[in-house]
């Protein structure tokens, strides 16, 4: 039978091996872990946490983690870790430390309490995690989340608009006309969610207002400017204007018979400016309207508003022009 001395020493190389493989585990982690003693000096920094400080190994006795802590965030860190220290008992906190190379990172710490066989307090056992990246991500869906309700505030009052002038101008055709208006801001919608709601392309915006004519008009509505981009909420003013446009045009104007042509065009008109204009060729100019309907409350006040910008509406011999000028660009 053995003796409790030779049971002891075969059992003490097992505990050196688990002991090196929780070291080496602990220095190899991409976790970065750390140890305190009683005081909150840390005793212990893995690998990652060296690194992240950039820390010398030989150097651990005289680093100041406290000193890397973001000066706004002290008061945040400091209570949470006093009373841990205090009390004995497990903290979790969020701080900004700054990294070796000056940049500040915010680390979520989770930290336990150690201690001795005796069940004295040795300090604290803990891992930092970098949360930066997820913070920022976390804010910026808030911040998108805040502009979808906002966006979609907006455009139910657009709605909401359209379908009481629409029904209240025509209600027999109210179906159609409250469906064509809604598929133009769709179109203009479609454009701003592949870039992002940043902006449209003038060019871009005029082609998806055009779609709607294909194999009717389309030939005879020729556009042509530079490369000039507007934001979101102009875009959708504007898309509602060329539609209004388009379809009065149609209706009276000059694509309500074959042989009438429209020149749609844009240009910088200097410091800062730019300028679109519709311009009509009709066989028979239309006769200036007897009322003011939802279309040109849409082309003249809507976009005044909605574009920062001056309108010109006229009726010449030829047909029929609106002209904007508008200092705001995407």
């Amino acid at each position: 039978m053995a003796s409790p001395a030779a049971s002891d020493d075969r059992a003490e190389p097992a505990r050196n091996a688990r002991s090196e493989f929780v070291r080496a585990m602990a220095e190899t982690s991409p976790a970065m872990l750390w140890m305190g003693d009683e005081v909150g000096k840390c005793v212990f920094l893995n690998r990652a946490l060296r690194s992240f400080w950039g820390v010398d190994p030989e150097n651990l006795a005289e680093f100041d983690w406290s000193s890397t802590v973001h000066p706004e965030d002290v008061e945040k860190l400091s209570g949470p870790f006093g009373r841990a220290m205090a009390d004995h008992t497990s903290f979790t906190v969020e701080a900004r430390y700054k990294r070796a190379d000056g940049a500040y990172r915010t680390m979520r710490t989770l930290a336990n309490p150690r201690f001795d066989e005796n069940g004295a307090f040795l300090g604290m056992t803990g891992v930092n995690i970098d949360v930066t990246d997820e913070l920022a991500a976390e804010e910026h869906t808030r911040l998108l989340m805040a502009e979808l309700n906002h966006r979609t505030k907006n455009i139910l009052a657009v709605v909401q608009a359209i379908a009481r002038s629409t029904i209240f101008r025509d209600p027999r055709d109210f179906l159609r006309s409250f469906g064509e208006r809604l598929q133009s801001l769709s179109a203009c919608n479609d454009l701003l969610l592949r870039t992002d709601w940043s902006g449209v392309l003038l060019d871009e915006l005029v082609a998806a207002q055009m779609s709607h004519l294909s194999g009717i008009a389309e030939d005879r509505i020729l556009a042509s400017g530079p490369t000039i981009r507007i934001g979101s909420r102009e875009a959708q003013t504007l898309s509602m204007a060329l539609h209004e446009l388009c379809t009065n045009s149609l209706k009276y104007g000059a694509l309500s018979d074959d042989r009438g042509k429209v020149r749609l065009s844009w240009e910088r008109t200097g410091e800062g400016a730019w300028q679109m204009e519709w311009r009509e060729e009709a066989s028979t100019p239309p006769a200036p309207p007897e009322r003011k309907g939802f279309g040109q409350t849409v082309i003249v006040d809507m976009v005044k508003s909605g574009l920062e910008a001056e309108v010109m509406i006229d009726f010449p011999p030829e047909g029929f022009v609106w002209r904007m000028t508008s200092r705001v660009e995407g």
